[in-house]
């Protein structure tokens, strides 16, 4: 769950979570780093910075979800939707002794093979790297926009036959240490629930409150840490900290990626372009608009 190691020059302070309730369950039973961090910002009172009045409000609300602003999530991804040209797998269907439904023609014709079936080719997987951690200028707008074009990227994959891993993480790093927390919000063969996601990924509770306890907790983090809690990596750091596969997908900062949070199409085609294009990788939807057909979001 917690390792500490050197990689490309940094000390790496990394956790990973195999679910939320497990990265609850650790901050609830590991004591706080008292040698660093003597005031805790996890507990701050500062709402319009947290959107929460207290950090055991921010566990509640991770924990059996959050319906504040939720539609508005929900109304963004629709819109975003009708824009959108869903591609489907099909599945071929033969004639088998076994299968799903009979063939009445095939077993009156006496057809041994009288039942109908469907292949289920292998899939293709792709793992989703969705990172939470915002810098302080950025918009509601901003990170509403990019909650909804990551959750509709996941239903498009999986329209067209891939199975879709979902994380959260968040990436700081100060004084030459990388703390860096991975949560599994989506295995590859789970549906996809967006109010189990959009606190995750849209609520700056969960930074600015859990995420920052984790740190608070962290046994091998220095005293520099305890001044600001660390400076946001951007997406080369990222890049050089995780090991990606070439099908894997970052969804980075906000202004990273050109997402302004203005109009939900225009800050799809960014995201969009943005996977596509970046430099020495080969990424998945490249390749998707070459094979299957994928096209930028259109307005009809």
């Amino acid at each position: 769950m917690y390792r500490y190691y050197d990689k490309n020059g940094y000390k790496v302070m990394e956790y990973d979570f195999s679910s939320i309730a497990s990265f609850l369950e650790y901050l609830d039973n590991t004591p706080t780093n008292t040698s660093v961090f003597r005031r805790l910002e996890s507990h701050g009172n500062d709402y319009g910075f947290c959107q929460t009045h207290s950090f055991d409000e921010a566990k509640d609300l991770c924990r059996y979800g959050c319906h504040k602003d939720f539609d508005r999530l929900v109304s963004l991804k629709y819109t975003l939707e009708k824009y959108i040209k869903m591609s489907r797998m099909k599945q071929k269907q033969y004639n088998y002794y076994v299968g799903y439904v009979p063939d009445v023609k095939a077993y009156l014709e006496g057809n041994p093979l009288s039942m109908l079936n469907k292949e289920n080719p292998k899939r293709k997987h792709v793992d989703i790297y969705y990172n939470s951690a915002i810098l302080g200028h950025v918009s509601t707008e901003q990170i509403f926009n990019r909650g909804a074009v990551t959750l509709s990227l996941v239903e498009i994959l999986e329209n067209m036959g891939f199975s879709v891993g979902l994380y959260v993480f968040t990436m700081s790093s100060f004084n030459g240490q990388v703390h860096y927390a991975k949560f599994g919000l989506k295995s590859p063969n789970e549906r996809l629930n967006m109010q189990k996601l959009y606190f995750p990924l849209c609520h700056p509770s969960f930074l600015r409150r859990l995420v920052f306890r984790l740190r608070e907790e962290t046994p091998d983090i220095t005293q520099p840490w305890s001044d600001g809690y660390g400076r946001t990596c951007d997406d080369r750091m990222i890049r050089e900290i995780i090991d990606l596969k070439d099908n894997d997908i970052v969804i980075c900062q906000p202004d990273e990626m050109n997402v302004l949070g203005n109009d939900i199409v225009d800050d799809a085609n960014s995201m969009f372009d943005y996977i596509n294009n970046f430099k020495g990788k080969d990424f998945l939807l490249e390749r998707i608009k070459k094979e299957e057909g994928f096209q930028k979001v259109k307005r009809r």
